[in-house]
């Protein structure tokens, strides 16, 4: 008599969370505005993926659904970093070539503020003055 044990199905609920986050991750990660969801979930499949992964292994258990979800998470989660690097170093150049543009558009800003800021007072000013001129009594 063979005494059959079945396998153990120990980390698989984790490998599967972590494959179907990992899958999300990666499609979002191709998106366009969508990455830092895809950063959420990559490190959600990669946590996922490495306790089922350690869980699969402590029982001697199928490792491929945990790895799969670790690797979809880190693959995500890399690309998204990489691609924010190179957002944020092409605005960074780009501002760096154009800081005199960018000065002069300030400075301009400021000028116009104070002119309308003036303006303002002046209207104020006026009303006031208008103000007054029809309250105070004729005598």
């Amino acid at each position: 008599m063979e005494n059959y044990t079945p396998p153990s199905t120990a980390g698989q609920g984790m490998g599967i969370a972590a494959l179907v986050l990992g899958i999300i991750a990666v499609i979002a990660a191709f998106i366009p505005c969508f990455g830092l969801i895809a950063i959420l979930f990559g490190v959600l499949a990669i946590i996922f993926g490495a306790i089922g992964l350690s869980q699969a292994k402590k029982a001697n258990a199928p490792t491929t659904m945990p790895k799969s979800g670790l690797i979809l998470g880190i693959v995500a989660t890399a690309f998204v970093i990489i691609w924010i690097l190179v957002v944020v170093g092409t605005l960074g150049a780009a501002a760096v070539s154009n800081a005199d543009e960018i000065s002069k558009a300030m400075d301009s800003i400021k000028v116009e503020t104070s002119r309308a800021e003036d303006s303002i007072n002046k209207d104020i000013q006026e009303i006031n003055a208008e103000a007054v001129d029809t309250v105070a009594p004729a005598n």
